[in-house]
């Protein structure tokens, strides 16, 4: 049994990749052609289809009452898309950002952040919290393609960046959108058998609700910005890499943890809130300096960010 979840494992950790690296590289083209900025395709289309596992595991669990696993996932995942996805993909190759992405994106991620807190300070996150969230990331993404239409010359430097590493406009369009799609599709089923695998096994030995939620469950549904991230780091393209993160971070607290609090409130300890909140407070802020130095997330910064998620993990267990 254990060892069949262990392949179980492994395959769909091959799918994730193939799929990302098929997302990002298709998600680029498209946006080379159709005159749309890779920071947007990033924040919107990229983050939406790598924080899809994060929604159906959470709604799942909040249908089922495991209220610490969907509230782990949550603030796990926004943990690890921080310290270890950044981290990793730093490591790796320096990223690159636009600073306009670190002063429009990283304060509303931390604000959304703060208020999800705020929200759960009663010791549960309620339907009322739920369609708050819910109606904050609609008016995120308005504002999200107004500003796209509304800047002109980011969306031109942009698309000036994709053509000259080698992403084409106007020829193959219908492939590009395929590896879009194939990629989404292997993305999901990846993520589906990774999670499945890693719940069996963690149960199997015994680990509580919340350390699931919180570690693997959240490393689980976080494989896709992983590889994407991965992916988009090493061709080089900076904003795709950070806006997936933020924009990821973003889907996970205003659509994710509000969808799966609409559908049966959502209680936490306080245990929580010092455990899992204060460190995705903690992370998300420790990001907008250091990207700021010098627009970029260095090598020694990553090595920082990979520590400090390591201590992290070393604290929840």
């Amino acid at each position: 049994m254990v060892a069949g979840h262990l392949i179980l494992f492994a395959v769909g950790l091959t799918a994730l990749t193939l799929g990302a690296d098929w997302l990002v590289t298709g998600a680029a083209r498209v946006a080379s052609q159709r005159g749309v900025s890779p920071l947007m395709v990033g924040l919107t289309i990229v983050a939406f289809g790598t924080s899809a596992p994060e929604l159906v595991v959470s709604s799942a669990a909040a249908l089922r009452g495991q209220s610490g696993l969907a509230l782990g996932n949550v603030m796990g995942s926004t943990v690890a898309n921080v310290g270890l996805i950044v981290g990793l993909g730093a490591v790796i190759r320096p990223i690159a950002v636009h600073r306009r992405l670190l002063r429009r994106e990283g304060p509303l991620m931390i604000g959304v952040l703060a208020i999800v807190m705020l929200l759960s300070a009663n010791g549960r996150v309620d339907r009322l919290d739920g369609i708050l969230l819910l109606g904050g990331f609609t008016f995120y993404l308005v504002y999200l393609f107004r500003w796209g239409r509304k800047d002109p010359d980011l969306k031109r430097a942009d698309v000036e960046v994709a053509r000259e590493r080698g992403d084409p406009g106007g020829r193959g369009a219908w492939l590009n959108w395929a590896r879009v799609g194939f990629g989404l599709v292997l993305l999901l089923q990846g993520a589906d058998w990774l999670v499945d695998s890693a719940v069996t096994l963690a149960t199997h030995f015994q680990v509580p609700e919340e350390v699931i939620g919180a570690t693997m469950v959240a490393v689980g549904t976080s494989v896709p910005e992983l590889a994407s991230t991965i992916a988009a780091a090493v061709r080089g393209l900076g904003d795709i890499a950070i806006g997936n993160v933020i924009g990821s971070n973003i889907f996970n607290m205003g659509l994710v943890l509000g969808t799966a609090s609409v559908l049966a409130p959502l209680e936490l300890s306080r245990l929580a809130l010092v455990t899992e909140m204060l460190p995705a407070l903690g992370f998300c802020m420790f990001l907008i300096p250091i990207a700021y130095t010098g627009s970029r997330v260095s090598r020694l910064e990553g090595g920082i960010l990979l520590a400090g998620y390591g201590l992290f993990l070393f604290a929840l267990f």
